[in-house]
C-alpha cells in the first residue's frame, strides 16, 4: 500500500446484536482496501456479542464495552477515538460492500477539496440488491428537515462517507436527540458544506423491527410536518434523474 494512501477508520457501535455483528464483522475485515482501521464500540452488551468481537479481536483496531447513552454517543466515542482521514460508519446489523473503503477513497483522492460524499444504498432484504440511481439532496432540503422517508427520502447513513475534519468542525453528533442524532448531523454538515453524489456502492440497509430508524415518529416530530411530500418526492426522483448523467460523469471521466 502507497505511504500516500489515506488511513479510513470504519466505526462500528454495538449494543446486543449478536444475531448480524458477525456479518458486519467480516464484512469490514474482508474489505479490498487494507488501510484502514477497525473501531467496534460496545455499550455493555449483555448478549453474545462479546464472544463474536473477541473472535476477531485480533483485526479491530480498537475495541472497548462500556455502557454509552445511545448508539450516536458510541459512535462519536469511536470517530474521537480514530485517527483516519476518511470516515465510515456501519452499525452492527448492516454490511460493508468489499469494495466500499477502496471506492470512497478514490473519489476523496481525485476529488480533495470534498467532505462528504453520498453513494448508491444496498438493501440486504432485496438479495444485496443496490438502487437504480443515486438521489441528489440539495442543502436546502437537508436543512429543512425535509430529507426523510415521507419526504425527500432518508440520507442513509450506510451510503454516506465524510472526512474527520468535517465531523470535528461541525461538533459532530449531539448524543441527546434520539433517534434523530444521525440527521441533526447530516443538517451540520449541510450547513458547512454540498453533499456530493456519485455513483458508487459503499454500504448495505439491513431493514428489522428492532433497528432504531424504526421509530419515525421522532424523526417526524424532529423534521416537522409538509404538506407537499408527494410533490417533494417527484422533485428528488426528476433531480436525480436529470442529474445522473453528471453523477456519471464526474464519478468515472473527471480527474
Amino acid at each position: 500500500m502507497k505511504k500516500k494512501d489515506p488511513l479510513v477508520s470504519i466505526i462500528t457501535p454495538n449494543y446486543n446484536g449478536e444475531k448480524y455483528l458477525e456479518e458486519t464483522i467480516k464484512s469490514v475485515i474482508n474489505q479490498s482496501y487494507k488501510k484502514i482501521e477497525f473501531i467496534v464500540i460496545d455499550g455493555k452488551s449483555k448478549d453474545n456479542s462479546l464472544k463474536n468481537i473477541k473472535k476477531y479481536r485480533k483485526k479491530i483496531s480498537y475495541f472497548e464495552s462500556k455502557k454509552d447513552n445511545n448508539i450516536f454517543h458510541a459512535v462519536d466515542k469511536g470517530i474521537r477515538k480514530s485517527k483516519g482521514e476518511i470516515i465510515l460508519w456501519i452499525n452492527s446489523d448492516d454490511v460493508l460492500h468489499p469494495n466500499a473503503a477502496m471506492n470512497v477513497v478514490k473519489i476523496f483522492k481525485k476529488r480533495p477539496k470534498i467532505k462528504w460524499i453520498n453513494g448508491i444504498c444496498g438493501y440486504i432484504k432485496f438479495d444485496f440488491k443496490f438502487s437504480l440511481i443515486p438521489y441528489i439532496y440539495p442543502k436546502n432540503v437537508i436543512i429543512n428537515g425535509q430529507a426523510h422517508k415521507k419526504f425527500w427520502g432518508y440520507i442513509q447513513q450506510e451510503s454516506i462517507s465524510f472526512k474527520r475534519s468535517l465531523y470535528i468542525k461541525s461538533g459532530g453528533l449531539n448524543i441527546n436527540k434520539g433517534s434523530s442524532g444521525d440527521y441533526n448531523l447530516w443538517q451540520k454538515f449541510a450547513k458547512l458544506t454540498d453533499l456530493n453524489t456519485f455513483f458508487i456502492k459503499i454500504g448495505y440497509f439491513r431493514s428489522h423491527s428492532n433497528q432504531l430508524s424504526a421509530k419515525k415518529n421522532e424523526y417526524e416530530k424532529f423534521t416537522g410536518n409538509i404538506s407537499n411530500r408527494f410533490d417533494l418526492n417527484l422533485k428528488r426522483l426528476f433531480l436525480s434523474l436529470i442529474m445522473l448523467p453528471v453523477i456519471l460523469l464526474k464519478t468515472y471521466i473527471l480527474k
